[in-house]
């Protein structure tokens, strides 16, 4: 994955994954809430400037790991035993059943080809519109250039309907996010949020990071 630095300073580096269509600028709001440290950001597979691949790897020997979404599905399957500590943002525990997982897919299949056929700013107004983005609509500047094989790869390889079942806890929620709010007993609620946490209140999420590791 292609790795950027978000933020230069001491101690031991804080690595961000982006959520799917994102890139790792997407982090910049919230590093720059935070005090002097060393932040990274990757592109995930097929995002950004990193070429889609299923197998990837950090390639860091101690870090913290902060991950949003899509990317916090990639956190708890390939890098939660590596990471010093994890914070997870807006992330799904996984499915409980076989047939949910199966439509998830069917329904990823979609978004997938829908990707292929459609005007980026096209599909970018349709993703967005979904409810549990509503109301707040990411800058689509950098979400247009984008490697649309790519993201349409990923989208399919990292479906939720692959992920599975996790008990996790301590997720950052933002309070406006019913359905995922939903999901957890005792989520952390980020205010003045809905579902992109990092972008729509991004020094709360600065806040909870520090805390937890420390700085």
């Amino acid at each position: 994955m292609t790795q950027n630095c978000l933020k230069e300073g001491p101690g031991i580096p804080i690595v961000f994954l982006h959520g799917f269509l994102g890139k790792a600028e997407d982090w910049v709001p919230v590093c720059s809430f935070l005090p002097p440290c060393h932040c990274i950001g990757f592109d995930l597979p097929g995002h950004g400037n990193s070429p889609f691949t299923e197998k990837f790897d950090i390639d860091i020997p101690h870090f913290h790991l902060v991950a949003y979404s899509m990317g916090g599905r990639i956190a708890l399957q390939q890098f939660a035993k590596k990471a010093a500590t994890l914070t997870l943002l807006s992330v799904h525990p996984g499915l409980k059943t076989e047939e949910e997982k199966q439509n998830r897919i069917e329904s990823d299949r979609a978004w997938a080809q829908l990707l292929l056929e459609l005007p980026i700013d096209e599909f970018l107004t349709r993703w967005s519109d979904q409810p549990i983005f509503k109301p707040y609509r990411p800058d689509f500047t950098m979400r247009r250039k984008q490697n649309i094989h790519g993201l349409s790869a990923s989208l399919m390889h990292f479906s939720l309907g692959k992920q599975p079942r996790y008990e996790i806890e301590g997720v950052l929620i933002g309070e406006r996010d019913e359905k995922f709010r939903a999901l957890y007993k005792n989520p952390i609620l980020i205010p003045n949020a809905g579902h992109m946490v990092h972008l729509e209140n991004p020094k709360a999420v600065a806040a909870i990071i520090r805390t937890r590791i420390g700085l």
